[in-house]
């Protein structure tokens, strides 16, 4: 009975062979038309969601470039000038290679298709009339990964922003964490991210974190020493330190299971981890501007206060009028 066991089995080999459907490559999935998306499972056509800024009809934020974003979204008439990555910074300092390939080779790659110096755009201007630094995370970049390379860009951005007495320092996150290719030179950059969040906090600069959808690892961490902390939107996903899979294995040894919103914007806004949840990437600018505002005002008011409560010695006011 061998022989129709096997014979069925051939069968339903070769059927399966036949009306499998193969999984699109990476490059046919870049130049189709069309994408589905995560949120609905729905075919969603590319030229409509570049209309509506990479934002499904179901709410689902895809990825956007953060150019698109700084002109269309962001600074005034759409006007800002970058601030460019110190050119002795490097990405690779440990020479590492992948099969033979050099790792310095792929990133030059990310370079060209993003048009970008790093995996960060840092961008500076107006946005509602307040001057502001902007540093936007391109996932399309490597996965945005931090190596010593970003490190050094995000530095220069604070400085920049220090020396030049900016009111608003603006982050838009978006990262896959530490690059494992830069080992302990991109482990560092944690540090330096902290230093950099104090030293602004010391200028009295105000510092804002936006998330987009994914943001694990090292950048996950990083995040908490903004001023502010807001999603983007309420659905924005992945947002956690490891995955859900990684995550799920350490919760299992109590039994407990893991919350459907894990990792999403309205879980970490209901746990206290984040201080609010944007409805889209559409009104951030209006938010951001109005909490600026306040700020801006709240410490004017609180500096004319606190100059109007120092005790003047009345043998010195004689003195000086004098």
């Amino acid at each position: 009975m061998n022989w129709i066991k096997n014979s069925i089995l051939s069968f339903v080999q070769k059927a399966k062979d036949k009306f499998k459907k193969e999984r699109a490559s990476k490059k046919d999935q870049e130049q189709s038309l069309w994408i589905n998306c995560p949120g609905c499972n729905q075919m969603q056509l590319k030229e409509d969601l570049k209309q509506n800024f990479n934002i499904c009809k179901c709410s689902h934020h895809f990825d956007l470039d953060p150019k698109i974003r700084f002109k269309n979204l962001l600074f005034d008439e759409g006007h800002f000038d970058e601030i460019e990555c110190p050119s002795w910074s490097s990405p690779d300092p440990l020479n590492i290679e992948i099969n033979g390939k050099k790792y310095i080779d792929k990133y030059k790659g990310y370079q060209k298709k993003t048009g970008q110096q790093s995996a960060l755009l840092i961008g500076h201007g107006k946005i509602g009339g307040i001057k502001a630094v902007v540093v936007g995370y391109n996932f399309s970049f490597g996965g945005a990964a931090f190596s010593q390379r970003e490190n050094e860009h995000f530095l220069a951005a604070a400085q920049f922003a220090i020396e030049n007495e900016v009111e608003l320092f603006l982050s838009i996150y978006q990262s896959g964490g530490m690059s494992v290719y830069g080992n302990i030179h991109s482990l560092k950059s944690m540090s330096v991210c902290q230093m950099v969040h104090t030293m602004l906090k010391k200028k009295n600069i105000i510092n804002i974190g936006i998330l987009g959808s994914k943001i694990t690892g090292g950048t996950f961490v990083n995040i908490f020493a903004n001023d502010f902390l807001f999603s983007e939107n309420p659905v924005a996903h992945d947002q956690l330190f490891s995955g859900k899979r990684v995550s799920a294995g350490v919760r299992s040894s109590d039994n407990t299971e893991m919350p459907n919103d894990f990792g999403e914007g309205t879980f970490l806004e209901k746990h206290g981890m984040i201080d609010g949840c944007f409805t889209s990437r559409l009104e951030v600018k209006t938010n951001i501007v109005t909490l600026t505002k306040v700020l801006l005002k709240k410490a004017e008011t609180q500096a004319k206060n606190e100059a109007s409560n120092v005790t003047v010695d009345p043998y010195l006011q004689a003195a000086s009028k004098s």
